[in-house]
């Protein structure tokens, strides 16, 4: 069983405990265009602008639970409806991981479940990065795994090209030039800029497209003592129901 079965059980039990399995309170998802999900950002090289991801965005009563994706869907049904659906495509796991950011959502039980617009996209990626440096210097060997381009920008404005690696799933940006980082093909170097960095910034989208049970075995090897942060807003219920480490600073 990878995560994602572990924080469905999870889940499930908190469902249950709430009332809510049985009760007939539908659960709608429809994907979001560009500027609704991300405003209008001071970059133009976001994935959500490119359309090479999507937001989904599925509502429980009145909170919002957010999931990005590249299988993007309409989805309207109730609790049990979600739980019964197959783990095997991105687009089930998205659907239920937007889910369970909603329902956490409503029920109090994680955070920043909504994307941040217009210019905070920066102000997160400025604001991480200044964490990172107060606290361990700036001699840090950091992974990103999955190219955000405003966090890509920002570590290496604040750690130096020589100390930033970037792995990216989209075929469009491997080989290419990122402010004199070279993006490598996460298919293949994901595994390891995680084992080789001290401080590896994985997208909270590697819960949705299958490649997180890798990464998280890949941190855990040989006893190093790797610091491991997802970022963004599709992992936020996921990470508060298995105690992963996650940082979004501008998140709604």
């Amino acid at each position: 069983m990878g995560i994602l079965d572990d924080a469905l059980l999870k889940f499930r039990d908190i469902v249950q405990k709430n009332g809510l399995l049985d009760k007939r309170i539908q659960i709608k998802m429809r994907p979001l265009k560009p500027y609704e999900a991300i405003g209008k950002p001071t970059r133009d090289d976001y994935p959500l602008l490119k359309g090479k991801e999507v937001l989904v965005e599925a509502t429980f009563l009145e909170a919002k639970g957010q999931a990005f994706t590249d299988e993007p869907s309409d989805f309207e049904g109730f609790m049990c409806d979600v739980l019964k659906l197959p783990l095997k495509t991105n687009r089930n796991r998205a659907v239920v991981i937007a889910s369970i950011n909603a329902v956490l959502r409503y029920l109090n039980m994680t955070w920043g479940t909504v994307h941040c617009k217009d210019s905070e996209p920066e102000g997160c990626a400025n604001e991480m990065m200044e964490r990172f440096f107060r606290r361990w210097g700036e001699n840090v060997t950091l992974g990103l795994v999955g190219l955000q381009p405003a966090l890509a920008s920002s570590a290496i404005k604040v750690f130096g090209k020589g100390n930033v690696k970037i792995a990216d799933l989209d075929e469009d940006n491997i080989g290419k030039d990122f402010e004199g980082v070279k993006i490598l093909d996460g298919k293949i170097y994901s595994n390891e800029i995680v084992a080789n960095s001290f401080l590896a910034l994985i997208t909270g989208s590697s819960v949705v497209n299958g490649t997180i049970d890798e990464l998280l075995n890949v941190s855990r090897m040989d006893n190093k003592n790797r610091i491991v942060i997802f970022y963004g807003t599709t992992i936020a219920g996921v990470a508060s129901l298995m105690n992963l480490n996650r940082l979004c600073f501008r998140s709604h």
